[in-house]
């Protein structure tokens, strides 16, 4: 009903601002937008559709997720603009215009799939190359941390492992210069989905689990089980991790806990965010044997 008013009150009318040319400012009217339209879509399906029938909303952590998505939207300016900076540093003189020109001259759903599987594609090596340096991966575990997968969880993100994805996959957004309406699409798919494929779900999705990421897919990711790591880094797409080995999903079977095995963490997000810089868990070793306590 807000949205609807809104347009009708001439929001298609407005018209967007270059984050990087605009004054400094906090994200707070996009943190409330957006933990608004987040509640309204995944608090019913997780209460109804539950994945972890015993999993309460207000587990033992939650206020340390939430604390994340707070301070994530508050920089959302921030972390725009210093995320562009590597793509404008290495690509930046290079005359991409005719490029752009092209791109932005395909049909919307051809531009929108390229948009798609160019970024996933970065996505998935960022993602993967966190999993196998010791020195990324204390920072990456971070996300891993949790036991109670819903959708808060995936904002759990350290800031240096959200700057190097982020910085990664704009780059082939930079690069091939998409349409603000394909960029806008794309953001708007990407903010919603992310959430859901950590979110607290039963729901398979049918035939279209084989198409797009879906939660049960992504919670075998989050597996705590040892024998099960290195699988499904992609976002968006799943025969991307067919094409590179890593792909995973058996049947309509999900994990039967997620979590990060080999360690233990502090509590809450100013020492968890200190954490990584202090101290690995993991020294040169991926799959210690030690349970976390978390």
């Amino acid at each position: 009903m807000l949205g609807a008013l809104a347009v009708i009150l001439g929001a298609l009318s407005v018209e967007g601002r270059d984050v990087a040319k605009s004054s400094w400012h906090f994200g707070l009217d996009w943190m409330i937008l957006d933990l608004l339209l987040m509640v309204a879509i995944f608090v019913p399906l997780e209460l109804f559709f539950p994945k972890n029938n015993g999993q309460t909303k207000f587990h033992e952590e939650w206020r340390t997720d939430l604390t994340y998505f707070v301070i994530s939207h508050l920089f959302i300016q921030f972390f725009g603009i210093i995320t562009q900076k590597p793509a404008v540093l290495f690509f930046g003189w290079m005359g991409l215009d005719k490029l752009h020109s092209w791109v932005q001259g395909l049909p919307f759903i051809v531009a929108l799939f390229l948009a798609f599987f160019s970024t996933d594609l970065f996505q998935y090596w960022a993602h993967r190359f966190f999993h196998t340096r010791v020195a990324l991966w204390r920072f990456h575990s971070i996300h891993h941390s949790t036991q109670n997968m819903d959708w808060l969880a995936g904002s759990r993100t350290h800031f240096i492992d959200i700057f190097f994805t982020r910085a990664m996959t704009f780059i082939p957004l930079y690069v091939l210069g998409f349409s603000s309406t394909v960029f806008n699409v794309y953001i708007i798919f990407i903010a919603i989905h992310a959430v859901l494929i950590h979110a607290n779900t039963r729901i398979n999705f049918g035939p279209l689990k084989y198409i797009f990421t879906t939660p049960q897919y992504h919670h075998w990711h989050h597996c705590e089980d040892p024998k099960y790591y290195g699988h499904n880094f992609a976002s968006i797409f799943p025969f991307i991790d067919m094409m590179f080995g890593t792909y995973y999903l058996p049947g309509k079977e999900w994990p039967a806990g997620t979590g990060v095995h080999e360690a233990s963490y502090p509590k809450g997000f100013v020492k968890q965010s200190i954490y990584p810089f202090t101290k690995s868990p993991f020294d040169t070793d991926l799959n210690m044997e030690e349970r976390s306590d978390r």
